[in-house]
């Protein structure tokens, strides 16, 4: 998304958070639920791919190298993370690890910028953003493509951005526009029966599925400062969820739905970092993820919950889980990718 009207206050970062397998309390009776989250984070100076607990603990680096690494999406299955990396200095190309941070491969080459990841529900796909130009995007002719896991087939889905699957797998949302009228719309996985979600006049991006497919989060940014919202997938109904003049951005929803994690970032003004907040999915907030350290936070991912099913607990389930991701914001701010 094109962002011009807002100066300059965050770099680029990114934001990861992954919630464990264990029930933790949070406070006012809201409890998280059995996921983690995977996040950028550039409290080191570069940006890294970072994950941490429901309640914002146990926070661990994934990627330590001269490199920025950001946009981690996780897979279904909750073995590995796709993420964007420009290192090597061959611009930023797509890459897999372990969810442990090892054997990374890389997945595209090519003179397009790549970022904003989402795995397909069933793991077999992963669509993404690119932009022209090598070493880092201009942010002009976005489009989104969708490859096959291991990165052949690569095909153009369509003209747009910030990608995120549907749960059942069909349909995919993504922000599309000019300047200051980038809307929500959705598309069906083969191209078909592109449909906007979205009309009201505001700068539009980062959609996340709900869950249960019925919803879709995003951040509308207008007048200044930028909110989260929350629509129906048929385009009803739309809740503005945050309300105090800062900037919320990059929501992403729990397995179970009630809660959304997002970036929060305050007044243009004010020489504080960006860092990660989490409230349920009615806009109440319940607490700030993140770390208190001079680097910025962004791009969090609800990991999807492992169920055991097998007494060795050696077996597990899956949930379908909800991408919000997104650097939106990044040229409103200025960031450097």
């Amino acid at each position: 998304m094109r962002f011009r009207p807002v100066a300059g206050f965050l770099q680029f970062a990114g934001l990861c958070v992954i919630l464990t397998s264990v029930n933790m309390s949070l406070r006012e009776g809201h409890s998280a639920p059995n996921s983690r989250i995977v996040f950028t984070s550039t409290r080191h100076h570069s940006a890294d791919i970072f994950v941490m607990d429901a309640d914002g603990g146990n926070q661990e680096r994934l990627t330590i190298k001269s490199a920025r690494d950001a946009h981690p999406s996780w897979s279904p299955d909750r073995m590995k993370i796709a993420y964007v990396s420009n290192i090597g200095g061959g611009g930023h190309q797509i890459y897999v690890m372990d969810a442990s941070g090892k054997g990374a491969v890389k997945l595209t080459d090519g003179p397009r910028g790549k970022g904003d990841l989402d795995w397909s529900p069933d793991g077999e796909k992963i669509a993404f953003t690119s932009w022209e130009g090598q070493h880092r995007p201009t942010w002009e002719n976005p489009r989104i493509s969708v490859m096959d896991a291991d990165g052949n087939n690569p095909f153009k889905l369509t003209d747009g951005q910030d990608p995120s699957w549907s749960p059942d797998g069909q349909r995919i949302a993504f922000a599309s526009g000019r300047n200051i009228d980038d809307q929500i719309f959705v598309i069906g996985v083969d191209g078909r029966k592109r449909e906007s979600v979205t009309k009201d006049w505001a700068i539009k991006g980062t959609p996340a599925w709900s869950p249960d497919g019925k919803r879709i989060a995003y951040m509308a940014l207008k007048d200044e400062f930028s909110h989260i919202y929350v629509i129906g997938a048929d385009g009803r109904n739309r809740v503005k969820l945050t309300h105090k003049d800062e900037y919320h951005m990059d929501p992403t929803w729990s397995p179970d739905g009630r809660l959304i994690a997002y970036v929060w970032g305050p007044h243009i003004h004010v020489n504080r970092p960006a860092k990660i907040r989490l409230m349920t999915a009615d806009g109440k907030y319940i607490k700030q993820l993140s770390g208190e350290h001079n680097g910025n936070e962004y791009h969090p991912d609800f990991g999807p919950v492992s169920l055991a099913v097998s007494p060795t607990a050696k077996t597990s389930t899956t949930w379908g889980r909800l991408k919000k991701l997104a650097p939106t914001l990044r040229q409103a701010m200025q960031i450097s990718y």
